[in-house]
């Protein structure tokens, strides 16, 4: 198995993993299947964190140094600088609204109303 291209084969990669893993469990299935399907299993699953920390040196380049320390392999992405152009966040031309929204003005409070004597009926 080659490196994981795009997103799309990351997530073909999962969905691979997750349909394969009950299978490992599985005890019917004779021992050099399972032994063939654990290789695969673990090569996949590789490949996925390969992948995703690759991602992430991508986005955190502090990280590579991290992982050269802890003998992690990743993945090197493609330059990302046309997609980088693309996110980058457009100023908008500030407009002539207010900061502050305007408040209604304040009515004064209604007075209480008279409560009535309940207790005449006692006498």
């Amino acid at each position: 198995m080659g490196q994981i291209v795009d997103e799309a084969g990351y997530q073909k990669s999962l969905e691979w993993l997750v349909s394969k893993a009950p299978m490992l469990d599985d005890p019917l299935i004779d021992e050099s299947t399972k032994t063939n399907l654990r290789k695969q299993y673990d090569l996949v699953s590789a490949k996925v964190k390969e992948y995703r920390r690759g991602e992430l040196v991508a986005k955190f380049p502090g990280l590579k140094e991290q992982y050269k320390i802890l003998g992690w392999t990743y993945q090197e992405m493609p330059s990302q600088t046309g997609q980088q152009a693309s996110n980058t966040v457009k100023e908008v031309e500030p407009t002539n609204t207010p900061t502050e929204p305007e408040q209604a003005p304040e009515t004064p409070p209604e007075p209480p109303k008279a409560m009535p004597n309940l207790s005449g009926w006692l006498d």
